[in-house]
C-alpha cells in the first residue's frame, strides 16, 4: 500500500503526501482551541471522518459530494496545501522549478482551492489525499514488456460446403 497519491490540481497533477512533518501541521491547522487558550489538535482519522461523512464512490473510484459533511472549507484547503508541500513534485511552473515548496502550495491552493472552485471539487481532491495517508491506495505495476507474443498454430481450412471452391 502508498500513502502518496497523485492529482489533479488546477493547472496539472502534482504529487501529493502527508509525511510526519506535514500530517503533524495539518493536524494542528485544523484543531480547535478551548476557552483556556490550549490548542487541541484534530487527528487525520477526525478530519477523514468528517469529510468521508459527505462523499460516495462512483463507479471509476471518484469520490462524489452527497451532502451531510461537517468539515470546513479551510480545513479541506490545508488539506490540500500539507499534501503539495508533502508531495513537492508538480508540473514546470514556467521557470523550471517542479518542486512544490510552501509558497507554491499556498498559490496553489489560494488560485485553485476554495472558494475559487466550488466545494464539491475541492472536498473529492482533499478525500484522495486523506485516503491515501489514512487507508493507503494500492499502485497499479506496470506491465512489463513481454517477448514477442506466442504464434497460434494455424487451423487446417476446411471448406464450408460442398459448392465451396477448390
Amino acid at each position: 500500500m502508498e500513502t502518496k497519491t497523485t492529482i489533479r490540481f488546477g493547472d496539472g497533477e502534482y504529487v501529493a503526501w502527508l509525511p510526519l512533518p506535514q500530517a503533524i501541521e495539518l493536524e494542528r491547522k485544523c484543531g480547535v482551541t478551548d476557552r483556556d487558550g490550549r490548542l487541541h489538535a484534530k487527528s487525520l482519522f477526525q478530519l477523514y471522518e468528517e469529510l468521508s461523512a459527505g462523499l460516495g464512490i462512483d463507479e471509476d473510484g471518484n469520490a462524489v459530494y452527497l451532502g451531510g459533511s461537517t468539515i470546513p472549507a479551510s480545513h479541506m484547503n490545508e488539506i490540500i496545501r500539507c499534501g503539495l508541500i508533502g508531495g513537492n513534485s508538480g508540473p514546470d511552473d514556467g521557470a523550471g522549478n517542479v518542486t512544490v515548496g510552501p509558497i507554491r502550495a499556498l498559490d496553489l491552493v489560494a488560485n485553485y482551492g476554495y472558494p475559487a472552485r466550488p466545494l464539491a471539487e475541492v472536498a473529492a481532491t482533499a478525500w484522495k489525499i486523506l485516503h491515501a495517508a489514512v487507508i493507503g491506495i494500492q499502485v497499479k505495476k506496470k506491465d512489463e514488456p513481454s517477448a514477442a507474443p506466442a504464434k497460434r498454430p494455424r487451423s487446417k481450412r476446411a471448406k464450408s460446403s460442398p459448392t465451396a471452391a477448390a
